[in-house]
Protein backbone atom coordinates (compact mmCIF):
# COMPACT_ATOMS: atom_id res chain seq x y z
CA UNK A 1 0.00 0.00 0.00
CA UNK A 2 1.33 3.88 -1.08
CA UNK A 3 1.18 6.26 2.01
CA UNK A 4 -1.27 8.68 1.90
CA UNK A 5 -0.26 12.94 0.72
CA UNK A 6 -2.62 13.83 4.02
CA UNK A 7 -4.77 12.08 6.69
CA UNK A 8 -7.82 13.42 8.24
CA UNK A 9 -8.55 12.41 11.33
CA UNK A 10 -12.37 13.91 12.32
CA UNK A 11 -13.80 13.19 16.08
CA UNK A 12 -17.14 14.72 17.18
CA UNK A 13 -19.51 13.98 19.73
CA UNK A 14 -22.44 15.63 20.55
CA UNK A 15 -24.48 14.92 23.57
CA UNK A 16 -28.55 14.53 23.21
CA UNK A 17 -30.75 13.82 26.45
CA UNK A 18 -28.48 11.99 28.79
CA UNK A 19 -26.99 9.67 25.20
CA UNK A 20 -23.78 11.03 23.09
CA UNK A 21 -23.49 10.30 19.39
CA UNK A 22 -20.26 9.73 18.10
CA UNK A 23 -18.66 10.14 15.07
CA UNK A 24 -15.32 9.06 13.80
CA UNK A 25 -13.76 9.24 10.07
CA UNK A 26 -10.81 8.82 8.83
CA UNK A 27 -9.67 10.41 5.43
CA UNK A 28 -6.71 9.55 3.36
CA UNK A 29 -5.67 11.89 -0.18
CA UNK A 30 -3.18 10.21 -1.90
CA UNK A 31 -2.92 10.69 -5.54
CA UNK A 32 -6.38 12.56 -6.47
CA UNK A 33 -8.41 10.20 -4.58
CA UNK A 34 -9.84 10.43 -0.73
CA UNK A 35 -10.02 7.13 0.81
CA UNK A 36 -12.69 6.94 3.94
CA UNK A 37 -13.42 4.78 6.82
CA UNK A 38 -16.42 6.51 9.13
CA UNK A 39 -17.94 4.60 12.25
CA UNK A 40 -21.19 5.76 13.34
CA UNK A 41 -23.43 4.38 16.10
CA UNK A 42 -20.97 0.90 15.80
CA UNK A 43 -21.50 1.13 12.09
CA UNK A 44 -17.93 1.18 10.25
CA UNK A 45 -18.42 2.58 6.29
CA UNK A 46 -15.63 2.56 3.49
CA UNK A 47 -15.79 4.44 0.36
CA UNK A 48 -13.80 6.57 -2.27
CA UNK A 49 -14.70 10.46 -2.88
CA UNK A 50 -13.33 12.95 -5.20
CA UNK A 51 -11.60 15.88 -4.07
CA UNK A 52 -15.15 18.03 -4.75
CA UNK A 53 -17.26 15.19 -2.97
CA UNK A 54 -15.06 15.30 -0.18
CA UNK A 55 -16.09 18.93 0.44
CA UNK A 56 -19.52 18.68 0.95
CA UNK A 57 -18.75 15.71 3.01
CA UNK A 58 -16.68 18.03 5.30
CA UNK A 59 -19.82 19.76 5.37
CA UNK A 60 -22.03 17.34 6.45
CA UNK A 61 -19.66 16.57 9.70
CA UNK A 62 -20.25 19.77 11.28
CA UNK A 63 -23.82 20.08 10.89
CA UNK A 64 -26.07 19.08 13.23
CA UNK A 65 -29.58 19.07 13.34
CA UNK A 66 -31.09 21.64 15.29
CA UNK A 67 -27.91 23.14 16.43
CA UNK A 68 -25.87 24.37 13.05
CA UNK A 69 -29.03 25.63 10.61
CA UNK A 70 -28.57 28.92 9.63
CA UNK A 71 -30.95 31.26 11.43
CA UNK A 72 -33.68 33.01 9.73
CA UNK A 73 -31.89 36.41 10.87
CA UNK A 74 -28.40 37.26 11.42
CA UNK A 75 -27.18 37.79 14.51
CA UNK A 76 -24.62 40.25 15.64
CA UNK A 77 -21.03 39.26 15.64
CA UNK A 78 -20.38 38.56 19.28
CA UNK A 79 -17.42 38.93 20.87
CA UNK A 80 -16.32 36.39 23.59
CA UNK A 81 -12.97 37.73 25.82
CA UNK A 82 -10.16 35.40 25.45
CA UNK A 83 -9.49 32.83 28.21
CA UNK A 84 -6.91 31.66 29.87
CA UNK A 85 -5.76 28.14 28.69
CA UNK A 86 -4.81 26.73 32.07
CA UNK A 87 -8.41 27.80 33.62
CA UNK A 88 -10.24 26.55 30.36
CA UNK A 89 -8.08 23.12 31.06
CA UNK A 90 -8.55 23.00 35.14
CA UNK A 91 -12.23 23.61 34.89
CA UNK A 92 -12.34 21.19 32.25
CA UNK A 93 -10.77 18.90 34.35
CA UNK A 94 -12.81 19.51 37.09
CA UNK A 95 -15.88 18.99 35.06
CA UNK A 96 -14.66 15.90 33.69
CA UNK A 97 -13.71 14.74 37.19
CA UNK A 98 -17.45 15.63 38.34
CA UNK A 99 -16.00 17.66 41.36
CA UNK A 100 -18.25 21.08 41.20
CA UNK A 101 -16.44 22.27 44.12
CA UNK A 102 -13.52 22.37 42.47
CA UNK A 103 -14.69 24.38 39.39
CA UNK A 104 -16.54 26.37 41.65
CA UNK A 105 -13.75 27.71 43.40
CA UNK A 106 -11.97 27.87 39.85
CA UNK A 107 -14.48 30.04 38.27
CA UNK A 108 -14.94 32.40 41.57
CA UNK A 109 -11.10 32.96 41.71
CA UNK A 110 -10.62 33.94 37.93
CA UNK A 111 -11.32 37.88 37.33
CA UNK A 112 -14.82 38.85 37.41
CA UNK A 113 -15.12 39.46 33.70
CA UNK A 114 -14.26 35.92 32.84
CA UNK A 115 -16.27 33.77 34.51
CA UNK A 116 -19.39 34.34 32.61
CA UNK A 117 -18.03 33.58 29.62
CA UNK A 118 -16.25 30.27 31.17
CA UNK A 119 -19.15 29.06 32.52
CA UNK A 120 -21.00 29.76 29.05
CA UNK A 121 -18.13 27.48 27.51
CA UNK A 122 -18.39 24.83 29.61
CA UNK A 123 -22.45 25.01 30.71
CA UNK A 124 -23.72 25.85 27.10
CA UNK A 125 -21.43 22.90 25.55
CA UNK A 126 -23.02 20.13 23.73
CA UNK A 127 -21.03 18.60 21.70
CA UNK A 128 -17.19 19.26 20.56
CA UNK A 129 -15.19 18.27 16.91
CA UNK A 130 -11.16 17.74 16.44
CA UNK A 131 -9.86 17.45 13.43
CA UNK A 132 -6.22 16.87 12.76
CA UNK A 133 -4.07 16.91 9.83
CA UNK A 134 -0.92 14.86 8.97
CA UNK A 135 1.34 14.40 6.83
CA UNK A 136 2.29 10.68 7.24
CA UNK A 137 6.04 10.12 8.10
CA UNK A 138 6.48 14.26 8.34
CA UNK A 139 4.58 15.60 11.34
CA UNK A 140 1.01 16.97 12.09
CA UNK A 141 0.04 19.91 10.11
CA UNK A 142 -3.34 21.10 11.36
CA UNK A 143 -5.28 20.91 14.44
CA UNK A 144 -9.04 22.28 14.65
CA UNK A 145 -10.81 21.93 17.61
CA UNK A 146 -14.50 23.31 18.21
CA UNK A 147 -17.33 23.74 20.57
CA UNK A 148 -21.09 22.76 19.97
CA UNK A 149 -23.03 25.41 21.77
CA UNK A 150 -27.28 25.19 20.99
CA UNK A 151 -26.78 28.13 18.38
CA UNK A 152 -23.99 26.65 16.76
CA UNK A 153 -19.95 25.94 16.91
CA UNK A 154 -17.31 27.55 17.96
CA UNK A 155 -13.66 27.04 17.42
CA UNK A 156 -11.29 27.38 20.44
CA UNK A 157 -8.35 29.25 18.85
CA UNK A 158 -4.65 29.47 21.05
CA UNK A 159 -2.37 31.76 20.65
CA UNK A 160 0.42 33.61 23.02
CA UNK A 161 -0.45 37.04 24.89
CA UNK A 162 2.26 38.94 24.78
CA UNK A 163 3.02 40.84 28.24
CA UNK A 164 6.81 42.03 28.02
CA UNK A 165 9.00 39.58 28.01
CA UNK A 166 6.65 37.08 29.22
CA UNK A 167 3.61 35.35 27.08
CA UNK A 168 0.38 34.07 28.78
CA UNK A 169 -0.99 30.92 26.88
CA UNK A 170 -4.83 31.66 25.87
CA UNK A 171 -7.55 30.74 23.96
CA UNK A 172 -9.97 32.56 22.05
CA UNK A 173 -13.65 31.11 21.00
CA UNK A 174 -14.98 32.44 17.81
CA UNK A 175 -18.22 31.46 16.07
CA UNK A 176 -17.87 29.01 13.40
CA UNK A 177 -20.04 27.68 10.39
CA UNK A 178 -19.79 23.90 8.84
CA UNK A 179 -18.64 25.26 6.09
CA UNK A 180 -15.33 26.93 7.57
CA UNK A 181 -14.15 22.69 7.94
CA UNK A 182 -13.09 22.60 4.21
CA UNK A 183 -11.04 25.68 3.51
CA UNK A 184 -9.03 24.80 6.14
CA UNK A 185 -8.36 21.02 5.30
CA UNK A 186 -7.87 22.57 2.20
CA UNK A 187 -5.11 24.10 3.03
CA UNK A 188 -3.69 20.96 4.58
CA UNK A 189 -3.68 18.96 1.32
CA UNK A 190 -1.73 22.37 -0.59
CA UNK A 191 0.91 21.72 1.97
CA UNK A 192 0.14 18.47 1.20
CA UNK A 193 1.20 19.03 -2.26
CA UNK A 194 4.26 20.74 -1.93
Amino acid sequence: MSTPDLVVDVDRVVGRGGTSARLRSRYALLAGTVNVVTVLDGRVEMRRVTPPDWRDDLDRVGRVPGCTEPPTTPAPPEREPALPWDLVVATGRALAEQRPDVYDELVARAEPSLGAPLRRLHDETVGRLRIVGILPGRRRIGWVSWVLRADGWRALTPYLERCGPAARPMVRVERRRPEDIAPEVARWAAEAGR
